[in-house]
């Protein structure tokens, strides 16, 4: 049986995190992986249409989301 995706935690840093809905954050999941809540964006906008599978989608979220140091 395969294992359903499950969120652990929110480990989007303190300093981004809001209580409201429409901010970027990240999830840490129970599959080894990340959840990115970000803006979608088209590929082809940005010349990535070839990167981007049937199943993605390409998310833009602030560079200080992921090179945060906490």
């Amino acid at each position: 049986m395969k294992k359903q995706l499950k969120v652990l935690k929110e480990i989007t840093p303190k300093e981004m995190s809001c209580l409201v809905g429409g901010c970027p954050a990240i999830f840490e999941t129970n599959k080894d992986s990340y959840l990115l809540i970000g803006k979608a964006i088209k590929p082809e906008k940005v010349g990535l249409s070839n990167k981007v599978a049937k199943d993605e989608i390409l998310i833009e979220v602030p560079k200080n989301l992921i090179d945060n140091k906490n």
